[in-house]
C-alpha cells in the first residue's frame, strides 16, 4: 500500500532525434567516465511539465491526445548548464520562451517550476566532479520539442506518447550567405516600412530611417568592412527574418535590424531570432547586448522588456522625427 501511495503520473516534453542525440550524448559521456547516478534510466531526455495523482490517468491521456492536435512543435535554445536541489542535480537548461510557457500552462498550473533536462542525479561531491566533463563539451544549441510522454513513477511505467503537430512551417536560423544580401535588404526594408507607416515617417521627414536608408551598398559595407555577424531565418528556401550584431569596442554588442516580414509575424520568429542572438553574443564573449528603438513604439519596447531588456535612456536627433530609445540586456 505504501508503494501505491508514492506513485505519481508525470507529463514529459520530449525532443526530436537531433536534440535527443545531443542531450543523451552528455549523459553517455558521464556514464563513460564512471558516473552512474540515481536518476531514472532508459527513458527519453525530457523536460517535466507536471506531476499528478494516479487517479487522473484517463484524464491525462485525453489531455495528451487533445494537445497533439492543438500544439505545434517548437524550438528551444539551450544556453546553460545548472546545478540545483542541494547540488544533487546536474542539468541542461533551455531558455524559457512563449511556446514552452504556453505548453506548461496547458499541462499544469503549478508555478514552482524550473525547466530543465536532467543529466545526472547524485551526491554533491559526484555532481561537482562530473560537471567539468560536461562543461568541456557543452556548446549552446537550438533543440526542438516535438512530443509528449505520460509516465508513472515508481516503478517506471510508460503509459503513452504523442507527437505534437508539425505544420511544415518550421524554419531555421542560420548565417547569412553573401549572395543573400539583396534578399535581406528587402526583408529589412519591408519590416521597417510598417513602422514608418504607423508613425508617419517618410523619405522626406526621416531619410535616414532604416526603411528608406537601407540598401545593398550599406549592407555590403557592414558585411565586408565592419564584418558584422549576420543571421537569417529561412523557411522553405525563403528568407523571412534577419538580424545582425555590431561588436562594440567597450566589449558589449549591439543588435541591429532585427526584422521579420510582416506576413510572418506573430508566430514566434522574432523571439527565435532574439534567442539565437543571445546565444551567438555569449559565444562571442560579450556579456551585454544593446539595442536602439523608436521610443514612441511602446509595443516594441514592451516586447523587448518581456525578453529581459532594460530601458536605459533616450536621445533626440534633428534628422529624426522621433526620439531614439536605448535598451540593454545583461547576458551573464
Amino acid at each position: 500500500m505504501a508503494e501505491e501511495s508514492n506513485k505519481m503520473l508525470y507529463i514529459l516534453a520530449g525532443y526530436d532525434d537531433a536534440s535527443e542525440e545531443i542531450l543523451a550524448g552528455f549523459q553517455n559521456l558521464l556514464y563513460e567516465k564512471g558516473f552512474v547516478g540515481t536518476h531514472t534510466k532508459n527513458i527519453p531526455m525530457h523536460i517535466t511539465l507536471g506531476s499528478f495523482p494516479t487517479d487522473r490517468e484517463e484524464m491525462l491521456k485525453e489531455l495528451l491526445r487533445r494537445l497533439s492536435s492543438e500544439v505545434d512543435s517548437f524550438e528551444v535554445t539551450f544556453n546553460h548548464l545548472g546545478i540545483f536541489n542541494g547540488a544533487r542535480v546536474l542539468f541542461a537548461g533551455p531558455d524559457i520562451n512563449d511556446d514552452l510557457l504556453i505548453l506548461k500552462e496547458k499541462c499544469s498550473d503549478s508555478f514552482h517550476w524550473t525547466p530543465h533536462t536532467t543529466l545526472l542525479i547524485d551526491e554533491p561531491d559526484e555532481i561537482f566532479r562530473a560537471t567539468p566533463y560536461v562543461l568541456h563539451e557543452f556548446k549552446p544549441f537550438v533543440g526542438k520539442i516535438n512530443s509528449l510522454h505520460l509516465y508513472e513513477f515508481f516503478p517506471t511505467r510508460h503509459i503513452m506518447s504523442v507527437n505534437l503537430r508539425d505544420t511544415g512551417l518550421f524554419g531555421k536560423v542560420r548565417e547569412m550567405a553573401q549572395e543573400e544580401i539583396p534578399e535581406c535588404v528587402e526583408v529589412i526594408r519591408s519590416s521597417f516600412r510598417t513602422v514608418a507607416d504607423e508613425f508617419g515617417f517618410t523619405p522626406d521627414n526621416a531619410p535616414r530611417f532604416t526603411a528608406f536608408a537601407m540598401d545593398e551598398r550599406r549592407l555590403m559595407y557592414q558585411y565586408f568592412m565592419e564584418k558584422r555577424p549576420m543571421y537569417v531565418y529561412a523557411q522553405h528556401g525563403r528568407i523571412v527574418g534577419y538580424y545582425s550584431v555590431y561588436l562594440q569596442e567597450d566589449g558589449s554588442a549591439e543588435l541591429n535590424n532585427l526584422a521579420v516580414l510582416p506576413e510572418f509575424r506573430h508566430c514566434g520568429i522574432g523571439a527565435k531570432l532574439l534567442e539565437d542572438c543571445f546565444a551567438k553574443v555569449r559565444l562571442l564573449g560579450r556579456s551585454k547586448l544593446r539595442i536602439g528603438i523608436v521610443e514612441e513604439n511602446a509595443v516594441l519596447r514592451q516586447w523587448y522588456e518581456k525578453h529581459g531588456f532594460v530601458h536605459t535612456g533616450t536621445e533626440k536627433f534633428d534628422f529624426f522625427p522621433f526620439t531614439c530609445g536605448y535598451m540593454e540586456k545583461n547576458l551573464m
